[in-house]
C-alpha cells in the first residue's frame, strides 16, 4: 500500500471528484488534473462512490540488496539472513518472496499479533485464505470476506493503463484492511513487486481518492 498509510490504511486526503477526463481543456481555461476514464458498463449491484483505494503487494528479496539481517521464527529457530530493506518491506505487506527457500517454503510471513516471523508456501489473507494477484483486496471489517465488487472507476492520481486492469478486473475480499477507519476502504492486491524501488516506479502502485466501486453478491 501507499508508503505514507503503509499497512495500516490510516489518513484519508481531500480529492477532487471525476470519473472520466482525457478530453482537451477549452481555451483559456487550465488543464484539469489527469484522471482515468470510467468504466463503458456499470456492473449490476450496489454502485457508490469516494473510495479510497490503495494497494499491497509481496516484496521480493531479490530487489533488495545489503545490509542484511539475521531472524528467527515465533518458536525462536533461526531462519537465516535477509536484506534489512526486504524484511521491513514485508513487517508492513505481510509476506515476501526470499531468495532460497527455507524448510520447503518461498515465502516468510509476519504475524503481526506476535511480532514474529514464520515460513509459508504461499501468502494468504483472511481465514488463510489464499491471495490471488489482481483478484484479492482487503477491505473494513464492515464488507464481509468472501463479498465480490468490481472498481466502476479509479479515481484521482491512477496510471490509465493500471486503471484498465483494475476496472477489467474481479475483485473479492479475501483480506482485512488492519486499522482502516474510512468504511470505503480497499487495499488491492497486485501481487509480487517486479521491479526495484516498486513503490517510487511502478504505475501499478497508487493512492487513489474519489474512486467508484459496485458491491456485488
Amino acid at each position: 500500500m501507499s508508503a505514507t498509510l503503509r499497512r495500516t490504511c490510516a489518513a484519508v486526503s481531500a480529492a477532487a471528484a471525476c470519473l472520466g477526463c482525457g478530453a482537451q481543456p477549452a481555451a483559456n481555461h487550465p488543464a484539469p488534473p489527469v484522471r482515468a476514464a470510467p468504466s463503458p458498463t456499470v456492473p449490476a449491484g450496489q454502485v457508490t462512490g469516494g473510495w479510497h483505494l490503495t494497494v499491497y503487494y509481496t516484496p521480493v528479496e531479490s530487489y533488495h540488496g545489503p545490509p542484511q539481517s539475521s531472524i528467527t521464527d515465533c518458536s525462536g529457530a533461526a531462519l537465516g539472513r535477509h536484506s534489512a530493506e526486504f524484511l521491513d518491506r514485508v513487517r508492513t505487506e505481510g509476506f515476501g518472496r526470499i531468495v532460497t527457500p527455507l524448510r520447503g517454503f518461498s515465502y516468510l510471513g509476519w504475524d503481526f499479533d506476535r511480532g514474529c516471523w514464520f515460513t509459508a508456501g504461499t501468502p494468504v489473507g483472511a481465514d488463510d485464505r489464499p491471495l490471488q494477484p489482481w483478484g484479492s483486496t482487503a477491505a473494513p471489517a464492515s464488507i464481509a470476506v468472501g463479498r465480490r465488487l468490481r472498481v466502476v472507476g479509479c479515481g484521482t492520481n491512477v496510471d490509465a493503463a493500471a486503471c484498465a486492469r483494475v476496472m477489467g478486473a474481479a475483485w473479492t475480499v479475501d483480506d482485512r484492511c488492519i486499522g482502516c477507519g474510512d468504511p470505503r476502504h480497499l487495499d488491492l492486491y497486485v501481487g509480487e513487486e517486479d521491479r526495484p524501488n516498486f513503490e517510487q516506479d511502478s504505475p501499478n502502485y497508487f493512492d487513489a481518492h474519489e474512486a467508484v466501486v459496485a458491491l456485488l453478491g
